[in-house]
């Protein structure tokens, strides 16, 4: 059976990079997109003298614009339309199609609450325990094809992931891309500092290509400016960010290495929920 992606799309789906960048991956592990547009109930409703407007055109719309969009992709495509909450309805298209990847757009934003509001797909790895890859809404079109090198970024601790990710395994073996894992770390450390997440990302299952890797080390900076700084260094084209589980309230409030690497990417980052025991 072939692997398959999930894309949750935005109301505006033509010319999106995340659509772009969802088939060049598809095409290279031969997978099938499927398009999901999730609907509020009512649909795009507004107040207008004091009375409740539903725009009862917006449904068909947007299901037109994603199958003109489908039409445009070089794979095999699927259109969804679904009305209702926004969570139960992912996790029935999770249910449904048990894809390998969750794929989203990233809007740029200005602060953990626009952030929170702007990119609802955010919680999912959490929610979920499935991969989500996330797409920069302006990611040049030179950059839409499937990674070269992938960086992964650990603390210095024990983890492991869930089994929907490590299910990732063949695919990112099948693009055969540089994997590096990175640790960002305070001026004054031990000697040894970093050894426990680099065992961590050798032993995890995420690709072939870590059990022999070597650890990258970034010390004096805040861990966000020290994962780009890597990037740059490196020239890696998608950063991986393992998500511990804290939830989004906890991060909205407390901050997070995820928003500050997120508020700044200019490549795709791909979230990996760790297991919780």
């Amino acid at each position: 059976m072939n692997p398959s992606f999930v894309v949750l799309t935005n109301a505006s789906p033509a010319g999106e990079p995340t659509l772009a960048y969802a088939a060049a991956l598809a095409a290279a592990v031969g997978a099938t997109l499927h398009l999901v547009h999730v609907v509020p109930m009512p649909p795009v409703a507004t107040l207008q003298y004091g009375q409740l407007l539903v725009d009862l055109d917006y449904v068909p719309a947007v299901r037109a614009a994603l199958t003109k969009a489908a039409t445009r992709l070089p794979v095999p495509t699927t259109v969804e339309v679904l009305e209702g909450d926004w969570l139960s309805a992912c996790q029935q298209v999770l249910a449904r199609h048990q894809p390998a990847l969750l794929v989203a757009g990233l809007t740029a934003t200005n602060g953990p609450l626009d952030e929170l509001l702007s990119n609802r797909a955010l919680p999912l790895p959490h929610q979920t325990g499935y991969p989500l890859l996330l797409v920069p809404e302006r990611l040049p079109a030179a950059a839409q094809r499937p990674p070269r090198h992938l960086l992964l970024a650990v603390e210095d601790q024990p983890f492991r992931l869930t089994p929907p990710v490590r299910a990732l395994a063949p695919l990112l073996d099948a693009l055969a891309c540089t994997v590096t894992p990175l640790t960002v770390l305070p001026l004054y450390h031990p000697l040894a500092a970093g050894e426990a997440g680099l065992l961590a990302a050798q032993a995890c299952g995420l690709a072939a290509a870590l059990p022999g890797a070597k650890l990258h080390r970034v010390v004096g900076v805040r861990p966000a400016t020290g994962i780009w700084e890597a990037a740059d260094e490196l020239a890696a084209d998608l950063v991986v960010l393992l998500d511990q589980g804290h939830g989004w309230v906890h991060k909205l409030f407390s901050g997070s290495v995820i928003a500050d690497v997120l508020r700044y990417s200019q490549v795709p980052v791909l979230l990996l929920p760790v297991a919780t025991d």
